[in-house]
C-alpha cells in the first residue's frame, strides 16, 4: 500500500476525520483494503480423496489503521478531537481513495487507542481497528435509469405553433414562441444495466404512477425466471419502491411497508456481473408508469 496515494475519510455521527495527503494526519500503516478472508464449507467422503466444497462465504472485513498527527504543538486539541470522533455507539462510513480510485464502505468501531509517547513532544499517534459487516467496497456513484423516459427531439428556440404570429416573415411565423417541445416516450419496456463490479448487486426499483392508475406493476430479469411483482392498485401520484439488496430488502407504497403484497412467486433478484436486461409491465395501464432503476456496483477491494 502506497501511503502517498492513499487517503481515508471517516464519517460518523456528523463528524469527519481525514487521514492521508492534504490532511492533519499521516497514514503510517493500513491493512484490510485489498481483500477479506474467505470461509469454505466442505464435506468429507470416506471413499473419495480430498473434500467437496459445498459453499464459499466472504467474511466481515477488518481494517487496521495507524496514523500520526503532523502537528507537534496541538496535542491536547488533537487528543480531544480524536476522543470525540471515535464513538462506538454509531455506525460510520469510510471513503477510501487509492491511486485515484474511490470506494465507500460502512464500518463499526472495534477498538482504538493512542500509541504510547516516550516524550511529551512526540507526535500524537493513533491505532484504529474497524470491522465492516458487509465486506464489499461500494462504488461512490449510484447508477440509475428511467425505463419509460421521454427523449427530446426539438428544444428552444425551436417551437411549433398552430397559428401564425404577425410581424414575422414566412416561413418563420409558424415556428415562433408559443408552441410546445417535441419528444417521444420509450415504450419498449426493456433496458440494459451494466454491472462492472466484482460480485452481483441488488437494484432499487421505483415505480411512479405519473399519468394515471396502474394495477400490479412488475419488473423481470430477462432470460431468467426471476421477477418482482407487487399486487397493489396504484393511483396517480403513488410511488412504489422495491429494494432487492441483501440486508436492505423492502417493498413500500408511499413510504408504508407492503411486503405482504408481493406475489409469492417473486424472487428478489440480483444484477449479475456484466450486462443485465430488465423489463417492466403491469396487469393494467403500464403506459402510466415511470420506472426508475438504481444500483451500486460492489468490489472486493480498492
Amino acid at each position: 500500500m502506497n501511503n502517498l496515494t492513499l487517503k481515508i475519510v471517516l464519517t460518523c455521527n456528523g463528524r469527519i476525520l481525514t487521514m492521508g495527503p492534504g490532511s492533519d494526519l499521516d497514514l503510517t500503516k493500513v491493512t484490510g483494503l485489498e481483500s477479506s478472508a474467505v470461509s469454505l464449507s466442505t464435506s468429507d467422503n470416506a471413499l473419495v480423496d480430498g473434500v467437496t466444497v459445498d459453499g464459499k462465504k466472504i467474511k466481515a472485513r477488518p481494517i487496521h489503521i495507524e496514523a500520526a498527527f503532523r502537528d507537534l504543538k496541538n496535542n491536547p486539541e488533537n487528543r480531544a478531537k480524536v476522543i470525540k470522533f471515535f464513538n462506538p455507539k454509531y455506525t460510520g462510513k469510510a471513503l477510501i481513495t487509492n491511486m485515484g480510485v474511490s470506494r465507500n464502505i460502512e464500518y463499526e468501531l472495534e477498538g482504538w487507542s493512542f500509541k504510547t509517547q516516550t516524550r511529551l513532544t512526540d507526535r500524537l499517534k493513533i491505532v484504529v481497528d474497524l470491522i465492516c459487516p458487509d465486506p464489499y467496497m461500494l462504488n461512490t456513484d449510484n447508477f440509475g435509469k428511467n425505463m419509460a423516459a421521454f427523449t427530446s427531439l426539438f428544444a428552444f428556440p425551436w417551437r411549433v405553433t398552430s397559428r401564425k404570429i404577425s410581424g414575422l416573415p414566412a416561413p418563420y411565423s409558424g415556428m415562433a414562441l408559443g408552441g410546445m417541445a417535441m419528444a417521444y416516450r420509450t415504450l419498449h419496456q426493456e433496458v440494459a444495466l451494466a454491472n462492472d463490479g466484482d460480485v452481483p448487486t441488488g437494484v432499487i426499483i421505483k415505480f411512479v404512477a405519473t399519468r394515471g392508475p396502474v394495477k400490479n406493476p412488475r419488473v423481470a430479469k430477462v432470460g431468467t425466471p426471476n421477477f418482482m411483482r407487487v399486487k397493489v392498485d396504484m393511483a396517480m401520484g403513488d410511488v412504489l419502491v422495491v429494494d432487492t439488496n441483501e440486508r436492505h430488502q423492502i417493498v413500500e407504497l408511499n413510504g408504508v411497508n407492503c411486503y405482504q403484497k408481493v406475489d409469492r412467486a417473486s424472487n428478489p433478484f440480483q444484477l449479475d456481473v456484466g450486462d443485465n436486461y430488465l423489463e417492466y409491465a403491469a396487469d393494467e395501464n403500464y403506459v402510466n408508469l415511470d420506472v426508475n432503476l438504481y444500483y451500486t456496483p460492489k468490489y472486493l477491494g480498492v
